[in-house]
């Protein structure tokens, strides 16, 4: 992944804020987020060698969309309030398994970088939805000002963790 790994954080950005406001609804996410990006990097591997730049393209949109569509569809049916909860941010899903695609994150040798991504943010996640939880949904950390704030008092926080412990 060395194509473009700050767009490739970036998008993870929205999401991260948006569907941390509960615990559970982070959980579920990223949750959703790990199955839709394995699964893509499952299809595209099949035929990722067999199909040309532009061809590949249009399957990597195709595979992405469909997989997400298929998870709203099940979301629907069968839970509906995580379905209306999660909202459009399901199908930021899609796009970050096409910028993968492209920044080279499904290429040989990345599956520890991929997984280092999806840990990092899946522990954001639920440490985010963890204190804007305990904090309450009245306040201003349940509103999307609040998670930027919340977000970088913990990037903060481990920028000075990391600046302390290491020996001066």
């Amino acid at each position: 992944m060395t194509k473009s790994p700050g767009l490739t954080g970036s998008l993870m950005l929205a999401p991260l804020i948006g569907v941390s406001d509960t615990l559970p609804k982070a959980l579920s996410f990223w949750a959703l987020s790990v199955l839709i990006v394995t699964l893509y990097g499952v299809g595209m591997g099949c035929v990722r060698n067999l199909l040309g730049e532009r061809m590949r393209l249009i399957a990597s949109l195709l595979l992405a969309a469909t997989l997400v569509s298929c998870v709203q569809l099940i979301l629907q049916a069968f839970a509906l309030p995580l379905y209306q909860q999660l909202g459009i941010y399901l199908a930021l899903i899609s796009v970050q398994c096409v910028l993968l695609e492209y920044s080279g994150g499904f290429d040989a040798g990345q599956g520890k970088t991929r997984l280092q991504l999806f840990g990092l943010f899946g522990l954001l996640l639920i440490t985010l939805g963890s204190v804007r939880g305990l904090l309450g949904s009245g306040t201003i950390a349940a509103l999307a000002p609040g998670g930027f704030i919340l977000l970088g008092l913990l990037l903060a926080g481990r920028q000075a963790w990391v600046h302390f412990s290491k020996p001066h």
